[in-house]
């Protein structure tokens, strides 16, 4: 499966680069980190007990994401040398601000300042407050290390969610999920996907990739479905992708005709392609709310991972 990934990461870098060729600095480091992403020695590690379709049920009408509150293993060992690797990237592809902003974690890394245990189990919990904590700790570039260390435990919640991702669908229509985060970890959607020839919506977590079905008039940030609130911004020439925003929460979602949706490892492929209606909605004061999603709560204490 890795290498047909690496085969398709290739094939679709090489289109996106002959489409816009304005990407290919950007584009090469994207590449690159996303390829080591998928160059492994072995899967990550996953302990989970996955549970009954009763009680998945029930916690998913509450509204509550099936790993919150689940003592999960967190594979450190694994996230730590994928991110030991990201970093190696960066310093070898990088431009001189990536070099710059990298140093000082850097040195934090080579001289133990940084706590691989509490970075790793911090993002894989989706507490990304708590990860730019740690980072300023250490004189270390917040959004850079955040940016990092999302890369590094993306395999492991994947592998959760793959564990999970039957068991959803299943319940799908009888739960009728209509959340703007993920049922799985509860993160907020990257990108938004109309797939078919009815255009159905479908919203891509952006933590595990998991894809769950929407509504067409909804805001995942808000999750205010007023149409006065809601209007769709389209770029000249890009027929692909458009931006939904909102003007009741200022938040803003890209969503793109998916014939084709992209496996999870790639979809930063499809950010990275929409990457002019990032511009636009910002220049329009909209942004990716940095606090969206459902906050995912730390097990009780002394409960080991299942």
């Amino acid at each position: 499966m890795t290498n047909q990934l690496q085969q398709l990461l290739n094939r679709r870098t090489s289109a996106l680069l002959t489409a816009r060729p304005d990407l290919g600095p950007i584009l090469a480091l994207q590449g690159a980190l996303l390829r080591e992403t998928l160059t492994e020695s072995r899967p990550p590690n996953v302990r989970l007990h996955v549970p009954d379709p009763g009680s998945a049920r029930s916690r998913l009408k509450e509204g509550v994401p099936l790993l919150d509150n689940e003592p999960l293993l967190v594979d450190v060992h694994y996230a730590a040398d994928l991110f030991e690797r990201l970093l190696n990237v960066v310093l070898r592809l990088g431009d001189a601000e990536a070099t710059a902003r990298a140093a000082p974690l850097v040195a934090a890394a080579a001289d133990g300042r940084l706590e691989p245990d509490a970075l790793f189990t911090e993002m894989l919990l989706g507490h990304q407050d708590h990860v730019a904590a740690l980072a300023g700790d250490v004189g270390a570039d917040a959004d850079f290390v955040v940016s990092l260390t999302r890369l590094a435990v993306a395999p492991l919640l994947r592998a959760y969610a793959s564990r999970l991702a039957t068991l959803v669908e299943q319940l799908a229509d009888e739960v009728g999920w209509l959340r703007g985060y993920c049922p799985v970890c509860g993160a907020p959607p990257l990108l938004g996907e109309l797939r078919g020839v009815e255009l159905r919506l479908f919203l891509r977590c952006s933590a595990c990739g998991f894809a769950w079905r929407s509504r067409r008039l909804f805001c995942p940030f808000c999750e205010t479905d007023d149409y006065r609130a809601l209007r769709t911004v389209q770029v000249e020439g890009d027929n692909r992708f458009r931006v939904q925003v909102c003007d009741r929460c200022r938040g803003y979602l890209k969503v793109g005709n998916a014939f084709d949706p992209p496996p999870a490892e790639l979809l930063l492929l499809d950010d990275l392609a929409s990457l002019d209606l990032d511009l636009v909605a910002i220049d329009q004061d909209y942004a990716r709310p940095s606090d969206a999603g459902f906050r995912r709560a730390h097990p009780p204490a002394g409960v080991p991972a299942k």
